[in-house]
């Protein structure tokens, strides 16, 4: 499912209810060694914030943005993260495709968690994000490949059908259920590794939370409204995901890659 499409909405409570446990220690593990405390950052679908915010924390002495294309989420990353606490952040309304109130080589370093994933085409942003890096800057981006099922524990068949459901209308809608093998090759299509900087992949995995709240309440009514599964599956992958939320040890992880794209001097 892809936000483009608007079937998924950047400030629905049940999205960002699956997003906030990210931080810059679980989910861009890979960038926070180039992180220098005068680095000034740009957070591309930035969300609720939290990483962002712990982006900027790493760099008191340089500034740190985020940008979303929901105007919500936006609103309730700057109430979560004010000026008054965090002086060197800020959080903008943008497109990922258009970023052009930046300037040209404006930032050190340009990230991207779980945003590729959802643009039909992710080359135009990749191509945004090298044109305001700042040369010798760095672009990171780290994306799952949510169709490669690394551990479900339990392994329940609802939970499995849902998510055969799930990487089918991400496909349909213009998402990539692949995209962490694609990151390096969307790079290079924007430019990266033929102006002399370097090209750094990485595979690791991403630990996803229960989807209860999206086969719950509003959510799966709309999903039944756009005939997207009947009520009958909701009710069955609910029951599904309750069982997963009251075993212990439980566990859903995919595949992720992990790209760093040097911009060349």
């Amino acid at each position: 499912m892809t936000y483009q499409s608007r079937l998924i909405n950047g400030d629905d409570p049940a999205i960002t209810k699956l997003y906030g446990e990210r931080t810059a220690l679980t989910s861009c593990k890979y960038l926070l060694p180039y992180v220098k405390p005068n680095s000034n950052i740009l957070d591309v679908g930035c969300g609720p914030g939290i990483i962002t915010s712990n982006l900027a924390k790493l760099a008191p002495q340089g500034r740190t943005t985020g940008v979303d294309n929901s105007t919500g989420i936006i609103e309730e990353a700057r109430k979560a993260f004010p000026t008054s606490a965090v002086p060197n952040l800020k959080f903008v309304t943008g497109d990922c495709n258009n970023l052009s109130e930046f300037a040209d080589n404006s930032f050190d370093i340009v990230h991207a968690h779980q945003l590729l994933c959802h643009l039909p085409d992710p080359v135009p942003a990749m191509k945004e994000f090298y044109r305001i890096c700042k040369p010798g800057g760095l672009v990171a981006a780290r994306d799952s490949s949510p169709s490669i099922v690394l551990s479900l524990k339990p392994d329940l068949p609802a939970i499995r059908q849902y998510w055969v459901r799930a990487m089918a209308i991400m496909e349909k809608t213009g998402g990539h259920i692949d995209a962490g093998l694609k990151l390096e090759g969307w790079a290079r299509e924007a430019g990266f590794g033929s102006d002399g900087g370097n090209i750094v992949t990485s595979v690791n995995s991403v630990y996803y939370p229960s989807h209860l709240s999206r086969v719950t309440g509003e959510p799966a009514e709309q999903a039944a409204k756009l005939g997207l599964a009947t009520k009958e599956e909701m009710d069955g992958w609910a029951e599904a995901w309750r069982e997963w939320e009251a075993t212990e040890g439980a566990e859903f992880v995919f595949e992720a890659g992990e790209v760093l794209c040097w911009k060349g001097n």
